[in-house]
Parts: C-alpha cells; structure tokens; sequence
C-alpha cells in the first residue's frame, strides 16, 4: 500500500525540476536581453521601458523563487522581454 505513494511522490518531484529548469532558462533569455539593451544605450533613449523592463524580471525571480505557478513567472517575464524589446528598438538594435 506504501509503494503508489512513494512512485506518486516521486513524479510529482521530477516535474517540480523539470519544470523549474525551464524557469530558469527563461529568466537567463530575459536577464540577457535586458542587458543587451542596456549595453547599446537604451537607458538614455528608453529610460521607461528599461525600468520596467527591470522591475518585471525582478518580479519573475521573486515569483520563481517564491514556487509560484509557471504561467504567473512567464507572464511576468514576457513583460519584461516585452519591454526590452521595446528599449532595444529604441536605439536602433532590433527590427
């Protein structure tokens, strides 16, 4: 009668990594794009969208970090790709 708990247990801990590997690629893609952002001078020609391009990866890591669901860290990374974008197209980096 032990044994289902214990395999049960098991998957449930296997997804809890592989899902949290995933997390972590994609705040490295976000952290990335934001610094590349900032290297080519968006903080003087989008000083907006690079705060909140900022302030959104930092709520992604706090959400991660805090085990929060990965749709509530995706949506907060999305944002913060979003705005990076945007600084990044600012100074003439992206298309």
């Amino acid at each position: 009668m032990k044994r289902p708990w214990i395999l049960l247990l098991a998957i449930v801990i296997c997804a809890g990594l592989v899902s949290g590997c995933a997390s972590t690629d994609s705040i490295s893609g976000a952290r990335k794009q934001l610094e590349k952002a900032k290297a080519a001078g968006a903080n003087w020609t989008a000083p907006y969208e690079c705060f909140a391009a900022e302030a959104y990866l930092k709520k992604a890591v706090h959400e991660a970090e805090e085990g929060s669901p990965k749709q509530d860290v995706d949506f907060f990374l999305s944002k913060s790709l979003e705005n990076s974008k945007k600084a990044l197209e600012s100074v003439g980096g992206a298309k």
